[in-house]
């Protein structure tokens, strides 16, 4: 009888798979995070919960589009201090 042996293929399978699963999970906690901390926000400002349920979406692609504005600005400005290409 043979038995399957454990190769390299197999384990580099079963290491894209856990990873997936471990991003998936850290996207997930981010957004709970980055939801409850808007909420606590939006209460705390006087808004009622059930309008924040309604404005979520639209604060959430605002935060994200945010996000990437600033990045890109970040890097633009290194671009400039670290002066033009020599190449």
């Amino acid at each position: 009888m043979t038995e399957k042996r454990y190769t390299k293929e197999d384990h580099e399978e079963y290491r894209r798979k856990v990873d997936e699963q471990e991003a998936k999970e850290e996207e997930a906690r981010r957004e709970k995070m980055e939801r409850e901390a808007a909420r606590q926000a939006w209460l705390a400002d006087g808004g009622s919960a059930s309008d924040f349920e309604k404005a979520w979406p639209k604060l959430r692609d605002e935060g994200r589009r945010q996000r990437v504005i600033d990045a890109d600005r970040w890097a633009r400005e290194m671009q400039r201090a670290h002066g033009p290409n020599r190449i």
